[in-house]
């Protein structure tokens, strides 16, 4: 049995998973409040003890660079090393990897009722070349994968921390608006939950609409990204639905960036908590003219597919395939 793992700020997610013939079938999940305890190892162990399994290796995703296999975990007082989780749990071969390089690793395995294609290119060969996750949440995470022999090769990415590059003048006067308040504005600053906040602020403080009294009060009442995705997906306030289309607008943009970056011709793959809560916006047709707004070299982007990864269960999937690799 394999041991997989999707760890965050919030909660932190572990799996059983049986492979057989390189098919994944996941037996057992947990959900658990990471901040509830005191350490990752506490996690693990706590959700071991109540399962009689022998876990045979063990992956799992976690924010945050790994370097020689230990790693300080964002917005938790945790520091990770595979070795003390090897030691605690009794399993010798015991990986952690960054949560996108788990994500990343799972699109191999990925069933096409999984995605939902944006925008279908020449169509869905991965092998056609490197491909790229991109994935907006409480962060922006990125990772790569290219291909050695026919297998997939998965690389860690800190791309999110880019400088972010205006396309148009509204997002000039969006950098400035950011540039003044941060002093460096990279591409998670706008481009995750706290990015649509600051989109939505600043369109605020520049005067494009008034903001509501009701509006006013849930966002201050409520997680305001939330808030803001939920009222623009429904179409309820100017500001909200202005701030979904300029993210969705940045979205595309970098997404086409990463296949310019990397020659991702084997596809760009939309994860992390945002894309499928606002897919139809996404499918509306900004996302993908920003795509594919590439100038002299639009026709790369043209023939790569973009996709929005639908199972919530991805970084899972992906953890367990790399266990299985150990």
């Amino acid at each position: 049995m394999i041991l997989a793992g999707d760890v965050g700020g919030t909660k932190t997610r572990l799996a059983l998973y049986d492979v057989q013939q390189k098919q994944y079938t996941r037996k057992d999940t947990e959900t658990f409040a990471s901040r509830d305890y005191s350490s990752l190892e506490e996690v693990v162990t706590a959700f071991l003890r109540s399962r009689r399994v022998r876990v045979e290796c063990a992956c799992l995703g976690v924010p945050g660079p790994v370097m020689n296999g230990e790693v300080e975990v964002t917005n938790l007082p945790w520091r990770l090393s595979e070795r003390r989780l090897s030691q605690a749990t009794g399993i010798a071969r015991f990986r952690l990897v960054n949560d996108l390089v788990a994500t990343m690793a799972a699109v191999p395995h990925l069933k096409k009722t999984e995605l939902q294609v944006l925008h279908p290119g020449k169509g869905a060969d991965l092998t056609a070349g490197p491909c790229a996750v991109l994935a907006p949440g409480t962060g922006l995470g990125q990772a790569f994968l290219t291909w050695k022999d026919g297998e997939p090769q998965i690389h860690p990415s800190e791309g999110g921390h880019v400088d972010f590059a205006a396309t148009d003048d509204e997002q000039v006067e969006l950098y400035r608006h950011l540039r003044d308040r941060f002093g460096r504005v990279s591409y998670e600053r706008v481009l995750s939950g706290p990015g649509l906040v600051n989109i939505y602020s600043f369109l605020r403080d520049r005067g494009f609409a008034a903001e509501p009294p009701e509006l006013k009060a849930r966002l201050a009442g409520e997680d305001p990204a939330a808030v803001i995705s939920a009222a623009g997906m429904r179409g309820e306030f100017e500001l909200c639905v202005k701030a979904l289309d300029m993210f969705a607008a940045i979205l595309g943009a970098q997404a086409g960036n990463l296949v310019m970056s990397l020659l991702a011709t084997g596809g760009v793959f939309l994860g992390g908590g945002i894309p499928p809560k606002i897919a139809p916006k996404l499918a509306e047709g900004l996302t993908v003219r920003a795509y594919l707004n590439k100038g002299r070299l639009s026709n790369i982007v043209m023939d790569t597919p973009l996709s929005i990864i639908k199972d919530d269960h991805a970084a899972l999937l992906g953890a367990a395939s790399i266990a299985a690799s150990l």
